[in-house]
C-alpha cells in the first residue's frame, strides 16, 4: 500500500512540475523551490503517515507538516513559501479532479513580515560606479559596465546574465529580451548608459572570449557551465566587492540595484504604472513592494503638488 502511494505521489509531483512549466509559465527558480517543498511534504507523509497518499491529505496533515518544519528550525518565511507551494500543488490536483477540495484552505498561517530591501541613494550608486570604473584589469572594465547596466536598466539578475549581443540595439537605445514568465520585454537604455555600453562594445568586448552573450567573462573556465558569460555567483561577487570597496553601507547584492532603479524613478516623479512596465511586472502589487520612499520623499511630493502661493 505504502509503495503504491509513493508511486502515485511521484506521478502527481511530475505532473505538477509539468503544469508549473507549461501551463503557469513559472520561472525556473519558482518551479525548483515549489518542487523542493512538495517533495519534502511527500517525504514527511511517508514517515509520519505511512500509506497516506497526497490525494488523501486533510488540513491536519498540512498543519502538522508546517509545525514539523518549524521544529526543525525552518524560518517563518520559508514555511510560508512551503504553504504556498502546497496550495499550488492542491490547486493543480483539484483542477484535475484528483482531490475534492484544497486541504490548504483549512490551514491558517501567520504570514512572515515583509522585509524592506535596502536601496542605494543616488550618491551611493554613483560612488560605487566611480570605484568600479577606477579599478585596474579587464574584469573591472567589464564589471563597471555590468554595474552601470544594473543601475540604469533595473534588469533582473537572470536577464542580465542571459543578455545576448543580438538583443542590444544602441541606435534605438533599447534591449529586446524575454523576461520572467517568458514574456517579451523592451528595456529602454537611458542616454547616460548608452555611451558606456558603446565604449564597452568597441574597446573591451573584442578582447573578451568569443560568446553570443553581451557580458563575456574574461575569467570564465571553458569547463564551467557559464563559460563565455557571467554566472549569477560571479555577478554577486562583483556587486559585493564594488559595494564594499566603495564603502557603501549595508549588504550588497544584485537585486538591491533593481530596487534602487525603481526607487530612483519614483523619486524623480515617474508614475508607478510606468515603473511597473519598466520593471516588467504583470501585477502592480509586485511593483508596490519596490517602494522605498523616505519621509523626505513624501514631503517633496506634497510640496510639488501643493506649492506655496
Amino acid at each position: 500500500m505504502a509503495k503504491q502511494s509513493a508511486i502515485d505521489d511521484d506521478g502527481a509531483l511530475a505532473g505538477f512540475a509539468s503544469h508549473l512549466h507549461l501551463m503557469e509559465n513559472r520561472a525556473e527558480r519558482t518551479v525548483t523551490t515549489y518542487l523542493a517543498h512538495t517533495r519534502a511534504f511527500s517525504r514527511y507523509l511517508a514517515e509520519a503517515h505511512p500509506g497516506l497518499s497526497l490525494t488523501e491529505v486533510e488540513p491536519g496533515q498540512i498543519h502538522s507538516f508546517l509545525l514539523h518544519e518549524g521544529e526543525r528550525g525552518i524560518t517563518q518565511v520559508t514555511r510560508s513559501t512551503a504553504y504556498f507551494a502546497l496550495k499550488s500543488l492542491y490547486n493543480f490536483l483539484e483542477g484535475n479532479e484528483e482531490v475534492a477540495c484544497n486541504p490548504t484552505d483549512g490551514v491558517k498561517i501567520r504570514h512572515a513580515p515583509q522585509i524592506r530591501t535596502e536601496v542605494y541613494t543616488d550618491a551611493q550608486a554613483e560612488q560605487i560606479l566611480t570605484w568600479a570604473r577606477n579599478q585596474d584589469g579587464r574584469r573591472w572594465e567589464v564589471g563597471h559596465t555590468l554595474l552601470a547596466t544594473l543601475r540604469f536598466t533595473g534588469l533582473r539578475l537572470n536577464e542580465l546574465v542571459n543578455l545576448r549581443l543580438d538583443q542590444v540595439d544602441l541606435d534605438a537605445r533599447r534591449f529586446s529580451l524575454v523576461g520572467k514568465g517568458s514574456n517579451p520585454r523592451l528595456v529602454p537604455v537611458p542616454p547616460t548608459l548608452a555611451p558606456v555600453l558603446r565604449s564597452y562594445l568597441e574597446d573591451v568586448r573584442p578582447a573578451l572570449p568569443n560568446s553570443p552573450y553581451f557580458f563575456a567573462n574574461p575569467e570564465s573556465d571553458p569547463a564551467h557551465q557559464f563559460h563565455g558569460r557571467f554566472g549569477p555567483r560571479a555577478v554577486h561577487e562583483l556587486v559585493r566587492q564594488a559595494g564594499e570597496g566603495a564603502g557603501a553601507p549595508g549588504r550588497h547584492f544584485a537585486h538591491r540595484w533593481r530596487h534602487t532603479y525603481a526607487t530612483s524613478l519614483l523619486r524623480h516623479g515617474e508614475d508607478i504604472h510606468v515603473v511597473q512596465r519598466l520593471l516588467g511586472h504583470s501585477n502592480i502589487a509586485t511593483t508596490i513592494r519596490y517602494l522605498h520612499l523616505s519621509d523626505a520623499d513624501l514631503m517633496d511630493a506634497v510640496d510639488r503638488a501643493f506649492p506655496a502661493a
